[in-house]
């Protein structure tokens, strides 16, 4: 069973997960930037693209914090089962400048109620 608050300490961000929601707190500067780029992120890609993220249902100002829809993380043998299947999503590289946003460790994915798998953080290239 999920608890209904849970908290998850990053180096550049804090989220605090509170019933539906994941609240991420960015802790730095890099912490605003990859809050910005996950809401950029997820406001511009594809449909098809949208469907392996977690949705981003709120950005605020300054982009100290955003809100998404919360999941249940993969536990470390789903995430090697999936690695070892190739059963993560595929990105469909689009070139020239195109890049997978999230890497495939099972604290960076998650199910959402409906069961479907997605990435609970995609902003690595806002690091890059």
């Amino acid at each position: 069973m999920t608890p209904i608050v849970e908290i998850r300490r990053g180096t550049r961000r804090l989220t605090l997960c509170i019933g539906a929601w994941a609240v991420k707190f960015a802790r730095n500067a890099n912490g605003r930037r990859c809050n910005r780029f996950e809401a950029d992120l997820w406001a511009r890609t594809t449909p098809a693209r949208r469907n392996m993220l977690c949705p981003v249902l709120a950005r605020l100002p300054f982009d100290l914090t955003i809100i998404m829809q919360r999941a249940q993380p993969l536990s470390e043998d789903e995430a090697k089962r999936l690695r070892n299947t190739r059963g993560f999503p595929d990105w469909d590289y689009v070139q020239p400048d195109d890049e997978c946003p999230f890497e495939f460790k099972a604290s960076d994915w998650g199910r959402l109620p409906d069961g479907r798998l997605v990435a609970l953080d995609y902003s690595m290239p806002a690091l890059e």
